[in-house]
């Protein structure tokens, strides 16, 4: 019995974890749009902090819909739009200031 109560409160609920995965999106939009309004090398740790959220977002969203279909959804994960983008590009259209 103690065994069953201990995995419950290890695994988190699929509500919990999709509430996480829309904080981390939230954080790389809102990290997206302030990197529009800075440069040098802050507009560079933004779009590094955007970056990494938006890889979370990519893996959460591959943990939430593993149970639907695990295949398609490793399929999206691997393919994501943006998902390896690590801030050159916006590094490279800045001028490297």
């Amino acid at each position: 019995m103690r065994a069953v109560t201990m995995k419950r409160v290890v695994e988190a609920s699929p509500r919990f974890r999709a509430r996480i995965t829309a904080v981390f999106y939230l954080v790389s939009l809102l990290m997206g749009g302030l990197v529009l309004l800075v440069h040098g090398r802050l507009a560079l740790v933004i779009d590094l902090i955007a970056t990494a959220c938006y890889l979370a977002v990519t893996a959460l969203f591959y943990d939430l819909s593993k149970p639907v279909n695990r295949s398609l959804s490793f399929v999206r994960g691997v393919f994501e739009p943006g998902a390896f983008d690590d801030g050159r590009s916006n590094l490279a259209r800045r001028g490297n200031n």
